[in-house]
């Protein structure tokens, strides 16, 4: 502990000696202060840098009341008329759902099989397969009759990129394919406004009903859509949870809405694309190579090549063709406006905000503008394979959260009502339910390899060492298991038939030895 010393030199005045304890204590706290602020967080300080930065602090679902209208028109505007948005909304589309949507296998086993040697229900597995392909055929599994099943998902994930979330209604009449289709609602039925607190603990927040665990158990759906033209949000109808799907990517815990997907980067998006806008028009006027006449006080306003000129708030005003030049008459002289633009810089800049873009839609930048100009062979296998990473956990998400309850759902109904049926004509009990739902699993599109050659020739070693098994390689890319070894056979079989055999690949001829060299 470090004692205090006070210098009482000079005559002992009670003020002198009362202002310099005082000094001396202002100076200890302000020491201490500097001591403190050292192991502070440097961007929790105050400060002119920093005075625009945000420091209230307030729960999502807050933010979301005051701001998800806003920001879902914001957004939708910019995926319907900005290029980047588009194509942002074309890859979520093409990576996720993919042109047939994910494919339904049952794998169930046979009960009658013997324990030690378990085989395959392939009948009643192929016939839950052709059942639900014959639902998500178009005329089907909508209730308007407009769209396929692979529409429906399109639909939805088009929906839950631009709004941040998704809105669908169970339907359920004996009247309908399997007693069961889906209709698609437009999210602007949640009213955001809508909040109450329940007598039991739980609320209504922006529509939705939540239990006191905040689980949601109804919601709240308005006759028409925010917006319409026909009318404004009124009459709400409580539907409950079990007759509704709506779901979002949760970002915070307690969130009761999503917001859209692009909200990092719609500001920038926006700027920029009114950057572009000027620039263009910029170099439009640029190209238009516009001038000035000035004259003198002893100029004639109406002779020589300016006697046709019309005049404005007093000022003469010429079109010129092509190709032309004239003279000026005494006293005229001509000032050129010619802007340079587009500026050297401008590609440069653009490039550099389209990938902070890319970077704030998980994309690669590549992918995003169509741009191959400064990519490789390496760096666009790398950004290939981040990027498929993230494709994956949204094809992931996209399964548990619509189309696997949607299947659970079907599946349901149509063993109640006795509709999926044997080739012999018996129909599957319905208290096959949990084994064949389990025994049910959805796969997502695949892709291609980057490079063929090289990851066979990995994907064959894989199975040689017992490291991968030939499903799994053949799930990688999309396809199933059971369809090829059908094509397989097939194939087999018509060449045998014709008289053929398979022509097998050559092995690769061993390279010549290089030439001595003295």
């Amino acid at each position: 502990m470090t004692a205090r010393v006070f210098d009482f030199s000079g005559p002992l005045r009670p003020s002198r000696v009362l202002e310099r304890f005082r000094a001396q204590q202002l100076a200890a706290r302000a020491q201490k202060e500097r001591q403190a602020a050292k192991r502070d967080f440097m961007a929790a300080r105050g400060g002119r840098l920093t005075a625009g930065w945000v420091t209230r602090e307030a729960h999502v679902n807050s933010d979301l009341e005051a701001q998800l209208p806003t920001l879902r028109a914001r957004s939708r505007d910019l995926f319907n008329n900005t290029e980047l948005g588009r194509r942002f909304r074309s890859l979520v589309v093409s990576n996720v759902v993919g042109s047939a949507g994910p494919r339904l296998q049952v794998r169930a086993h046979n009960l009658a099989a013997p324990a030690q040697k378990p085989a395959l229900d392939v009948v009643a597995n192929a016939a839950i397969e052709q059942h639900w392909a014959a639902w998500c055929a178009r005329g089907s599994c909508e209730i308007t009759g407009k769209l396929a099943f692979a529409d429906v998902c399109k639909l939805v994930l088009k929906s839950t990129a631009s709004d941040g979330e998704y809105l669908v209604r169970r339907v359920r009449d004996r009247a309908l394919p399997y007693g069961f289709a889906l209709q698609a609602l437009d999210v602007n039925r949640l009213d955001h406004s809508y909040k109450l607190a329940l007598a039991d603990g739980g609320q209504i927040r922006m529509g939705v009903e939540l239990s006191p665990v905040g689980r949601p158990r109804a919601y709240w759906l308005a006759q028409r859509t925010y917006g319409d033209a026909a009318g404004t949000m009124i009459d709400r109808q409580r539907v409950a949870a079990t007759d509704v799907l709506h779901d979002f990517i949760m970002e915070f815990p307690e969130q009761v809405r999503g917001f859209p997907w692009m909200h990092a980067v719609m500001h920038r998006m926006n700027m920029l694309a009114g950057y572009e806008e000027a620039a263009v028009l910029a170099a439009r006027i640029g190209a238009s190579k516009m001038g000035f006449f000035t004259r003198n006080a002893d100029a004639d306003p109406r002779s020589g090549a300016l006697a046709d000129a019309e005049t404005k708030d007093g000022e003469l005003i010429k079109d010129v063709d092509p190709g032309t030049i004239e003279e000026l008459p005494p006293g005229y002289d001509f000032k050129s406006f010619d802007p340079d633009y587009p500026h050297q810089n401008f590609e440069s800049f653009m490039k550099a905000c389209l990938r902070g873009v890319a970077a704030g839609l998980d994309v690669a930048a590549h992918n995003l503008s169509g741009d191959m100009t400064d990519v490789n062979y390496s760096s666009a296998r790398i950004a290939e394979l981040a990027e498929r990473d993230v494709w994956r956990g949204l094809q992931g998400w996209f399964i548990a959260s619509f189309v696997r309850p949607v299947y659970a759902e079907w599946l349901r109904v149509a063993l109640l009502n006795r509709q999926i049926t044997l080739p012999s004509g018996a129909a599957l009990p319905a208290d096959r339910l949990d084994k064949f739902l389990a025994a049910s699993s959805f796969q997502p599109r695949g892709w291609a390899w980057v490079d063929p050659n090289k990851e066979v020739e990995a994907a064959l070693k894989a199975i040689d060492g017992r490291l991968k098994s030939r499903r799994q390689v053949i799930e990688e890319q999309g396809g199933d298991f059971e369809d090829v070894l059908s094509d397989l056979t097939l194939e087999q079989q018509l060449l045998d038939a014709a008289g053929l055999q398979p022509v097998a690949a050559q092995p690769k001829a061993p390279a010549p030895p290089a030439p001595e060299q003295d």
